[in-house]
C-alpha cells in the first residue's frame, strides 16, 4: 500500500481512526479468548493451554500472548475496563503489570483507575509506590548455542543452603548444569513412583476385581504406556481418564484408561456432557 498521495490531515485523521478500530478489535479478541478458555476449546486442537493456542495457532509471540490472556481474564473479572481499553486509557501492558503486583480484585479495580493514561515506566513507578514492593525479578532464559540455554534466576538463602547441602552429600564438585540435571532426574523418579505408582511391577487385577479406584498395578501400566497426555502431548498435570466414563459403565481397566492433562480431561468431560463449562 502506498500512501504518498494522501494529504497530511487525512493521513493523520485516518491513522487515529485505525487506532480506534484496532482497540475495538482488541476487546473483541479478548472476549473470544475468554469464551475459548471457558469452553477449553484449545484442547480440541490438541493444545494443552490457552497460551499454547495463542502462540502456535494464532501466531503471537510469548509475551504478546501472555498480555492478551492476562487482559482477557481481567476483562472477564471486571467488565468495566472494556471501555477504558477501547478509549486507550488502559493498555494491555499496564493491565499485565497491575496483575503482577496486585492480587486482590477490589484493590485491582482501584489501581486500574490510578494507572490510566500512564506509560509503562510511569505505571511501574506508581505500582511500586502503591504496594511498597521491590522490583520483581523474573526468571530468564536465553539460547546461547544449538544445545545450550543460559538461565538466570534468584534463589532464597534457604534454597541455596539446601543446594549446598546436596553438593556436600554428593562429595564431588559438580557444574550447576550437572547438579540441576541430577536433581531433576531424582525428582522425576520420586514423582513417578508416588503419583503414577511406578515401582516394582505386579500382576494386573482382573476386570471383575477392579472398581472405580484404579489399582496401583494398572496405574503403572497405563503410565508406562502413555507417559504424556494422549490428546495434546503435554506432560503437565496428568490425570488418569476413563475413555468410556465410569458413570456410564466404563471399567477401570488399562484398555479403558488413558492419560490426559487436566485441561484436556476437563474438555473431555464437557464434550461428554458430564460437566458444564464454567459460567461466562
Amino acid at each position: 500500500m502506498k500512501l504518498n498521495h494522501v494529504a497530511n490531515k487525512i493521513l493523520l485523521s485516518d491513522t487515529k481512526k485505525l487506532v480506534g478500530v484496532e482497540r475495538s478489535a482488541t476487546t473483541k479478541l479478548l472476549h473470544h479468548l475468554i469464551e475459548i478458555e471457558r469452553r477449553k476449546l484449545y484442547c480440541d486442537l490438541k493444545y494443552s493451554s490457552l497460551f499454547a493456542y495463542c502462540v502456535h495457532e494464532l501466531g503471537y509471540d510469548g509475551a504478546s500472548a501472555q498480555r492478551r490472556i492476562v487482559a482477557a481474564r481481567a476483562l472477564a473479572e471486571m467488565p468495566e475496563i472494556e471501555q477504558k481499553i477501547e478509549d486507550g486509557k488502559l493498555n494491555l501492558t499496564n493491565i499485565s503489570l497491575v496483575n503482577q503486583f496486585i492480587d486482590d480484585p477490589v484493590q485491582k479495580r482501584e489501581v486500574f483507575k490510578e494507572v490510566e493514561n500512564l506509560t509503562k515506566k510511569e505505571c511501574e513507578q506508581k505500582l511500586f509506590e502503591i504496594t511498597g514492593k521491590e522490583e520483581k525479578t523474573k526468571d530468564k532464559q536465553k539460547r546461547i548455542s544449538k544445545d545450550k540455554i543460559q538461565v538466570a534466576f534468584v534463589l532464597s538463602d534457604e534454597t541455596m543452603a539446601v543446594v549446598d547441602q546436596l553438593k556436600n552429600l554428593l562429595g564431588k564438585d559438580m557444574e550447576m548444569d550437572q547438579l540441576v540435571q541430577f536433581m531433576a532426574k531424582e525428582a522425576i523418579k520420586s514423582v513417578e513412583k508416588t503419583k503414577f505408582k511406578q515401582a516394582k511391577p505386579r500382576t494386573s487385577l482382573s476386570p471383575a476385581k477392579v472398581g472405580r479406584a484404579i489399582p496401583a498395578s494398572i496405574k503403572r501400566e497405563v503410565y508406562a504406556r502413555d507417559k504424556k497426555c494422549t490428546n495434546c502431548g503435554s506432560t503437565r498435570n496428568l490425570n488418569y481418564d476413563h475413555i468410556l466414563p465410569y458413570s456410564l459403565g466404563g471399567p477401570s481397566t488399562k484398555e479403558n484408561l488413558r492419560l490426559l492433562c487436566f485441561q484436556c480431561n476437563q474438555r473431555g468431560r464437557i464434550r461428554a456432557g458430564l460437566m458444564a463449562p464454567p459460567p461466562g
